[in-house]
């Protein structure tokens, strides 16, 4: 698998805090450790400075896309509030989870739900969709 560089956007009542956090545990994970950095936003009119809004999060062999979907998984299970995680993909495809819709699984079913991002992440999207 080439090198696939997915977006990895977080909205929450404390999105920056709940980003840095996202982005802490990432970075810890050694399939990832060098392939996670800041997405920022071109600041709008009157404001200093870029905004970090996303990280983008570069996929390549040797599992990425696995620890990837794990960690986010197991970070959002651990989330109060409502918190989503949008994954864009370099064709414009988006894979949106919900803390809400992790809450109550069994181990089973978690490991099950992320085998399934894991592969929705290296699928190539269907352009005739």
């Amino acid at each position: 698998m080439p090198q696939l560089n997915v977006t990895v956007a977080v909205t929450a009542e404390q999105a920056a805090d709940e980003l840095r956090s996202l982005d802490r545990e990432l970075t810890d994970i050694d399939e990832l450790r060098g392939h996670v950095r800041p997405a920022h936003a071109e600041p709008r009119p009157g404001e200093l400075g870029a905004l970090e809004t996303a990280l983008m999060v570069g996929l390549g062999q040797g599992g990425a896309a696995t620890a990837l979907a794990a960690v986010l998984i197991a970070w959002l299970r651990t989330r109060v509030g409502s918190v989503v995680v949008k994954l864009t993909k370099p064709d414009g495809a988006v894979l949106e989870v919900n803390a809400a819709q992790l809450r109550g699984l069994s181990a089973a079913e978690a490991l099950a739900f992320t085998g399934r991002l894991a592969a929705d992440l290296e699928r190539e999207s269907d352009p005739s969709r």
